[in-house]
């Protein structure tokens, strides 16, 4: 069988999942790690509001458009990233500098179960809503604070950038060839996706203890400590005395290598566990598949080195359901492939509604149950909805 290989199994059904029916999210959120954690309670069936502001838009919202892009073209809402942590939301707009605009946003507040935030500490309290005054108004809802290094300590106010959060993590310090320097920083948002996921849990939790207790709770997450966590392995070995923790290249812990040889193909390369180094044949390099073969039928661990589009498109993982489709409402963006949550709930893979909102494109449904239509026409032109 080759890599792409055959599905085993039936392919699995992409429907609704009910189980947070009737709860309601409300965020106030940016970029990937706390946004992601609303996109996956809403795939859970609950439902979400972002609250948003033209003034300072999601930091996904305010990629640079391309120079080749062509006039008129959305680009603050055609960001890939943005749908990946954003789909199938409400977005309405606030100045909560406003008193009407805090208003709205305290009633809101009011009909939710969740709040989620990832902001620096502070900026409640600044905007005369810190998070004790909102857990007195609403004490049955769940405060989910997602910050760089949690709500307390000497870094609390430090920007958070992926980079920086698993540098001092003691990620960064272990990535390299044991034989040289550290080769850092490796750019990629492990410190937000490990937030997201124990957001998630850490919200289901809460709704859980809170039928027990009919108490909300205020849950104070730090991605920096979310991440330390990956570096398990180098806290044990230094903890046991075994050795100063540091860059192992392409090893294992036991010190097995793993090797990655090109094949045939123009930038395709093969990953295999051990020395196995496979020769050519007649001056000419296997391809792929032959070279996977090859070492398979030899008992060696192997996997062809994939790239994010080869990911999207291998049978394998569209056997699993691995992205779906979703056509955006802007015409100039069009269809957006999506990556599903990484789970299936007795073989169904929750469905991906829709595409990330439209800046602001839920103000009359949200905001029309507080306030009427008229009301909220002269709020747009007082730049309370900016």
């Amino acid at each position: 069988m080759s890599e792409a290989g055959t599905a085993q199994g039936s392919m699995p059904t992409i429907g609704e999942v009910t189980w947070l029916k009737g709860i309601r999210v409300v965020e106030i959120t940016t970029a990937v790690s706390a946004p992601l954690i609303g996109r996956v309670l809403g795939e859970m069936g609950a439902e979400v509001i972002k609250v948003e502001s033209r003034a300072k838009v999601d930091v996904n919202r305010a990629r640079v458009p391309r120079p080749t892009d062509p006039k008129g073209f959305p680009a603050h809402e055609a960001f890939q990233l943005l749908h990946e942590a954003n789909a199938g939301k409400e977005s309405v707009t606030l100045n909560l500098k406003t008193e009407r605009g805090k208003e709205l946003f305290l009633e809101i507040l009011g009909d939710a179960d969740v709040f989620i935030e990832n902001f620096v500490p502070g900026w409640l309290d600044r905007l005369e809503l810190p998070v004790e005054v909102l857990r007195e108004k609403f004490p049955r809802l769940i405060i989910l604070s997602a910050s760089g290094y949690g709500q307390t300590g000497p870094l609390r106010t430090q920007r958070a950038y992926a980079p920086v959060m698993t540098a001092l993590a003691g990620i960064e310090g272990l990535i390299g060839y044991a034989d040289g320097q550290v080769m850092g920083c490796s750019a990629l948002a492990l410190a937000d996706l490990n937030c997201t996921f124990n957001g998630v849990f850490l919200v289901m939790a809460a709704l859980a203890g809170r039928q027990a207790s009919g108490e909300g709770v205020h849950l104070d997450l730090s991605q920096i400590e979310a991440a330390t966590v990956m570096a398990g392995e180098a806290f044990v070995e230094q903890q046991l005395g075994l050795k100063e923790p540091g860059p192992v290249g392409n090893r294992e812990p036991d010190g097995t290598p793993w090797t990655v040889q090109p094949t045939a193909e123009e930038d395709s390369w093969v990953a295999s566990r051990g020395e196995h180094l496979v020769t050519s044949n007649h001056n000419r390099r296997p391809n792929r598949h032959e070279l996977l073969d090859r070492l398979r039928s030899q008992g060696v661990e192997t996997s062809p080195v994939l790239s994010p589009l080869q990911v999207v498109s291998d049978g394998r993982f569209v056997a699993r359901g691995f992205t779906q489709n979703v056509v955006h409402p802007h015409h100039m963006i069009g269809q957006l492939t999506i990556t599903s949550v990484p789970w299936r709930l007795d073989g169904i893979v929750p469905r991906v509604t829709a595409a990330a909102p439209l800046i602001g494109s839920s103000n009359a449904s949200v905001l029309g149950r507080y306030a009427g239509k008229q009301e909220l026409e002269e709020l747009e032109a007082e730049g309370v909805l900016k």
